[in-house]
């Protein structure tokens, strides 16, 4: 329960709009974003799985260990930031499309898997030339790349579906808003 509250709330955190509305890095475009959301994703992943093994190195009491592994955790905090992403409490329910935190995470649960996807998205947008169908692709074909890779993991396939769902929703919500 901690590791998806902490999750969601790491997820919320509009990054990418901070940098790009304050100029942080004196750089412009969608690119500090993008950046911005991938090195939030692979933090996420990365980093929460490690909690209970600092909250009992330091004498605190764990309310994660019934969760799994490392694996189940980093697989439950991705979702949640995923979601945290979509529907922030900073900045009124307003998020991102969430394609490039859920690479991040990705890069650090199955890394094969999520370079295969990489691949895809950028050779759609080399033929296409639009970003749009380019994340669709790339979102379609995850969960494919993830059992091709690592066909014993159903953890790991199951996190793929539910956020390739997630991404193919909110693209197409995206496409029929600014038709």
């Amino acid at each position: 329960m901690l590791i998806a509250v902490l999750a969601y709330l790491a997820g919320s955190l509009p990054l990418g709009f901070f940098l790009r509305r304050f100029n942080v890095l004196r750089l412009n475009g969608k690119f500090v974003s993008i950046a911005a959301d991938f090195s939030l994703g692979i933090l996420v992943t990365a980093l929460l799985p490690k909690l209970p093994q600092l909250m009992s190195r330091f004498g605190l009491p764990s309310f994660v260990y019934p969760l799994g592994n490392s694996a189940q955790i980093g697989a439950c905090a991705l979702i949640f930031a995923v979601l945290g992403h979509y529907f922030s409490v900073y900045v009124c329910g307003w998020g991102g499309l969430g394609l490039a935190l859920i690479m991040g995470g990705f890069l650090i649960l199955a890394p094969n898997a999520a370079l295969l996807s990489f691949a895809v998205i950028a050779l759609t947008l080399l033929i296409v030339r639009r970003m749009k169908y380019a994340s669709i692709a790339g979102a379609l074909t995850l969960p494919f790349f993830v059992y091709w890779q690592y066909p014993l993991d159903r953890i790991y396939l199951g996190t793929a579906i539910i956020l390739a769902a997630l991404i193919v929703f909110t693209h197409t919500r995206f496409f029929l808003e600014r038709s």
